[in-house]
């Protein structure tokens, strides 16, 4: 079995900006799934986004930090560690990514709500 563990292209914050959210939110579901690939070493198609916490998908504090690190740079929002640890699922993370980089959310700059 071979795994794809390259590293995913992020996408430009400007161009997901002028997205539907539908669009915004596949384009964010993509972005999140190679890169806990990546962290993980497994294919993309392998991360459970919606059944499983990002600790139980093998997130933890080193790998976390290293996402929150590549989201941050990539798409110029603060992600905070704990409340991605804390995730109740991926998704979560997306919906809320989606949220901030829509043309509404466009200020907002922290992800994973309170």
């Amino acid at each position: 079995m071979t795994t794809r563990t390259t590293t995913a292209e992020p996408p430009d914050p400007a161009r997901l900006a002028a997205l539907t959210p539908e669009q915004r939110r596949r384009t964010l579901d993509r972005y999140i799934r190679e890169e806990i690939g990546r962290l993980l070493g497994i294919a993309a198609e392998r991360v459970d986004v919606t059944g499983r916490t990002m600790y139980s998908l093998g997130i933890g504090s080193i790998a976390g930090l290293e996402l929150q690190y590549r989201l941050e740079a990539a798409l110029h929002v603060s992600v905070d560690l704990q409340r991605l640890l804390r995730a109740n699922s991926a998704a979560e993370l997306i919906d809320c990514l989606a949220g901030q980089l829509g043309p509404d959310g466009a200020h907002q700059r922290s992800a994973i709500p309170v």
